[in-house]
């Protein structure tokens, strides 16, 4: 199991009910502000779900577990991502903290037991996104933005949001949009190059 890689991760036996498990592994590794940020993007998900008739279980859970992996430093990412030969992008080795989304997949398969691809893939590109995203990818990846990790609204809340209206596409291209105009992107994540050229040339919401 992943986190048996790490002696200073402490876990606990499982309880059943998908949030108290989160939060009680996020508390006693000291990620409280990243358990804030989970229940958030859970709730946020799940209002999405409701206006593009998403399966609402599938999507609070994807919320709880994107940033799971949080509790494994970022340096031991990238050092775990080598020791089991999983392929690492240019942008992945200059900021391993970008493998926390491939990572957080696998503590959800090894940890908590998750087998739903749905469930799983949208973990697993929540930050960069990918080229052809599904409907639960593209939710989690709009969810986990404007339910964001900092104080107060982020500066594209009220485009993205607006977005959101017209479709998943558009708000996901809205927020990519952006975050590239505004030179924000330090080293784009091969996923995100394709994501963004894909949704770029989509007429409908370019």
């Amino acid at each position: 199991m992943i986190f048996d890689n790490f002696s200073y991760i402490k876990t606990e036996p499982l309880s059943g009910d998908i949030r108290t498990d989160v939060k009680n592994i996020l508390l006693i590794n000291g990620r409280s502000n990243t358990y804030i940020h989970v229940a958030n993007v859970a709730d946020r998900n799940a209002l999405i779900s409701k206006t593009y008739d998403l399966d609402h279980d599938k999507c609070v859970i994807a919320g709880l577990l994107h940033d799971i992996s949080a509790v494994i430093r970022p340096e031991d990412m990238l050092k775990y991502a080598y020791e089991n030969r999983l392929e690492v992008c240019e942008a992945e080795r200059k900021y391993p903290f970008l493998l926390h989304q491939r990572l957080s997949k696998i503590c959800a398969v090894e940890y908590f037991n998750i087998s739903d691809e749905e469930i799983l893939s949208a973990i697993e590109c929540h930050t960069t996104l990918k080229k052809c995203p599904s409907k639960y990818e593209m939710s989690l990846f709009i969810a986990d933005k404007l339910a964001w990790d900092r104080e107060g609204l982020p500066p594209f809340y009220e485009e993205v949001n607006a977005a959101l209206d017209i479709s998943l596409e558009a708000a996901c291209y809205k927020y990519m949009e952006y975050m590239v105009d505004n030179d924000m992107i330090l080293c784009p994540h091969d996923n995100w190059i394709e994501a963004y050229e894909q949704l770029k040339n989509m007429g409908e919401i370019a």
